[in-house]
């Protein structure tokens, strides 16, 4: 015999409900079918998954480990069904992942200013490594992050920034609209963790200009590294971005830099692509900055 999803959504239900009869009722089949179904489970499994507890059952320790593996798969299958649904009723999802520095502003533009009532977005955010990473597993659509070497994606340039020094109001800096990189060599050097998708980019402009700064402190948000600055705890190479006009700190000029940031939109090149998916493209391409 081998288990139906039938037997998978029975064990669930129980599991929730620690009683048969309620579950069952639940189920809407009766008592003695979800004991059998239960009892030829076991006997597949080779395990007890419930033990007796007053007139109620609860999960044994093999019952909590089955639990924990299969929720999340009848879950994503459940997500399937229902995403199958709605797209033969003309509706669609888009699963959209993008760095945080693109959510202030760059993505939610570009998703309320998309004109189509049958397409809904699940977004996530993250680093771009892990953007990446779940878009080759198919559980993301698109996402809009720093470019990495992989033939199998596309990537297409979306947005760029330009990068700066910021420094505290009160900083001695704080007086030049424009300086040279050596001028902040000495001083305490706040910039981001090594697996952020922008440190390699800091890094080669230091490397170009052949600085050596005295870093204190990687830090991951953006807002935070602004926070920190404007506290006078260091200074820090940014890319220009909104949020830190809201700081206390001042943006200042980077002499004899050409480089920028670059943001792309990357999706799997051999895949099927929906009306919806086809749609949205379509639009970030005329949106492109």
């Amino acid at each position: 015999m081998t288990m139906n999803l039938y037997q998978l959504r029975y064990f669930t239900t129980l599991a929730q409900e620690e009683h048969y009869t309620k579950a069952a009722l639940k189920l809407h089949i009766t008592q003695p079918s979800l004991t059998h179904a239960i009892h030829l489970l076991e006997d597949e499994l080779d395990v007890a998954l419930f033990e007796k507890k007053g007139r109620n059952v609860v999960l044994t320790k093999y019952g909590k480990l089955f639990l924990k593996e299969i929720e999340p798969i009848l879950n994503r299958l459940d997500d399937s069904i229902e995403n199958i649904k709605q797209i033969s009723k003309g509706k669609e999802t888009l699963n959209i992942g993008f760095v945080r520095r693109l959510g202030m502003s760059y993505i939610p533009q570009l998703i309320s200013s998309f004109q189509n009532e049958n397409v809904t977005f699940q977004c996530h955010s993250g680093f771009s490594y892990d953007l990446i990473h779940d878009l080759k597993k198919n559980d993301l659509d698109i996402v809009f992050c720093s470019y990495v070497d992989d033939q199998d994606i596309f990537f297409k340039p979306v947005v760029t920034q330009e990068f700066y020094v910021i420094v505290s109001l009160n900083h001695p800096l704080a007086k030049n609209d424009e300086i040279d990189l050596k001028q902040i060599e000495d001083l305490p050097f706040i910039t981001f963790t090594k697996n952020s998708g922008i440190r390699p980019m800091i890094d080669h402009l230091l490397e170009k200009s052949k600085i050596h700064p005295h870093i204190s402190m990687e830090l991951e948000e953006d807002e935070v590294v602004g926070g920190f600055v404007g506290h006078d705890l260091g200074v820090a190479i940014v890319p220009d971005m909104a949020v830190y006009d809201l700081l206390p700190i001042k943006k200042i000029k980077i002499k004899d830099i050409d480089e920028k940031q670059t943001f792309y939109m990357a999706y799997l090149k051999n895949t099927q692509k929906s009306k919806a998916f086809l749609e949205f493209i379509e639009h970030v391409n005329c949106d492109v900055l």
